[in-house]
């Protein structure tokens, strides 16, 4: 459960560095790849991973489901980063005013389910980037491309600091 604004919006600052450190490795001649038609680009996923942000920021802070319509841009990659920075400042701007006591209230579901606690929105908005960060990194390995190490412990690595003596 999340009950701190400000430590939420410290993770989340985490969670993002690490999405950058994957952007930033994708090689821009092939931010227009795709590998099989229907799927999005690197330039899509990360116009996606923006365009969520702000939307489920949006519910959050006003219970209201704000969906920017991202898919339209046929930007070059320089713009579509320059989106995934501005488009992620608009969203924490949303957060960063908020009472705590704001992350319990109930927020309506666009699906017209029952209501849901605001804190559960912020989860949902980095797991969102998750999903897509993961995506853009399998992109980089069938594009043969540099992927960045993530900076967590890795269970090769844990076995290796257990067996020495």
């Amino acid at each position: 459960m999340i009950s701190d604004i400000e430590e939420f919006i410290k993770y989340f600052h985490g969670q993002r560095r690490r999405t950058q450190w994957v952007v930033d490795a994708v090689p821009p001649a092939k931010a227009t790849w795709t590998p099989w038609p229907g799927e999005p680009s690197p330039i899509g996923i990360i116009r996606r991973i923006a365009a969520g942000h702000l939307m489920y920021a949006t519910a959050a802070a006003r219970d209201y489901w704000a969906v920017d319509d991202f898919e339209t841009d046929d930007s070059d990659w320089e713009a579509a980063v320059k989106y995934f920075q501005e488009t992620t400042e608009l969203a924490l701007e949303l957060l960063r005013p908020l009472s705590n006591s704001v992350l319990q209230q109930k927020r309506r579901r666009p699906d017209g389910n029952i209501p849901t606690t605001a804190w559960r929105f912020l989860m949902a908005m980095i797991e969102h980037e998750i999903t897509h960060r993961s995506q853009l990194n399998s992109y980089l390995l069938l594009l043969n491309a540099r992927q960045p190490d993530l900076g967590g412990l890795t269970i090769e690595n844990v076995r290796a600091n257990l067996s020495q003596p």
